[in-house]
């Protein structure tokens, strides 16, 4: 994926906030975080002294100070600093920071670092699913209630259910206990279509396979929510998308070459 950079209007409005003149970082507070930063991700910035290059000359104010060097790094490097100013204990119950935090995820998740919004997902390919994952990854972060923990067990559940559609087929995958699968019914066409394309595979991919599913569908109908909680319902979702994907493109490659 091209790194590029966050929006530069976006950029603009987090810097304002995050500098605000009341409430928001000294001057020399961003002088010293933005230092940091740099040195960490090895990027030049054009203000490094907390005297803004004698104030006024060469920047008016610690918001464009911190607007400029913000501007320098790419977009992944953006959003950790960013990420991690708005989380600063400061602004713990500054409401226009946490609203700067719960956009920066909402519109840029995907620039984030962590391996649960980035690294561990590759897009399937399934339009639906992608972009329901992509959802749930935008809701965790800026999640604080149960009642938002629970959304992302919803979603959860719906991506589960759009997955098994993607690949559940009643005439060839029978269901393991004989009863008819409702096209919402995740855990039983996915159990079905896992015993059907797995059954020259090793019990132990199977086993693996089948207690996959089984813990993804228990943890997206769990309804004591946590952030935790949240989030290891996230990896199961990404997970199952992940293996389902594999066993669908293995299953599509044997019929091509025996076609």
């Amino acid at each position: 994926m091209a790194v590029g950079k966050i929006d530069d209007t976006f950029i603009s409005y987090a810097s304002d906030i995050l500098g605000e003149t009341t409430h928001g970082l000294s001057g020399t507070q961003i002088v010293k975080y933005c230092n940091s930063y740099a040195v960490d991700f090895d990027v030049e910035i054009p203000i490094t002294s907390s005297d803004f290059g004698s104030f006024g000359k060469v920047v008016p104010n610690k918001r464009t100070a911190l607007y400029l060097n913000l501007r320098e790094f790419n977009a992944q490097q953006q959003f950790v600093i960013i990420k991690d100013l708005c989380e600063l204990t400061q602004f713990e119950n500054n409401e226009s920071v946490q609203e700067v935090k719960k956009r920066l995820f909402e519109r840029y998740s995907q620039y984030s670092l962590s391996p649960i919004y980035l690294d561990a997902y590759q897009l399937t390919g399934w339009e639906r699913v992608d972009r329901s994952i992509q959802e749930m990854r935008a809701r965790l972060e800026p999640a604080d209630t149960e009642e938002k923990f629970q959304a992302i067990g919803m979603i959860g559940r719906e991506t589960l259910i759009t997955i098994a559609q993607q690949v559940f087929d009643p005439q060839k995958h029978p269901t393991l206990d004989g009863v008819e699968a409702s096209t919402a019914d995740a855990k039983r066409m996915l159990e079905a279509y896992i015993q059907c394309e797995l059954a020259g595979a090793s019990e132990k991919v199977r086993k693996y396979a089948r207690v996959s599913v089984d813990l993804a569908n228990q943890l997206t109908h769990d309804r004591g929510a946590s952030k935790r909680e949240a989030s290891i319902c996230l990896i199961s979702v990404i997970s199952i998308a992940s293996l389902i994907k594999t066993i669908h493109d293995t299953e599509c490659t044997n019929i091509n070459n025996h076609s």
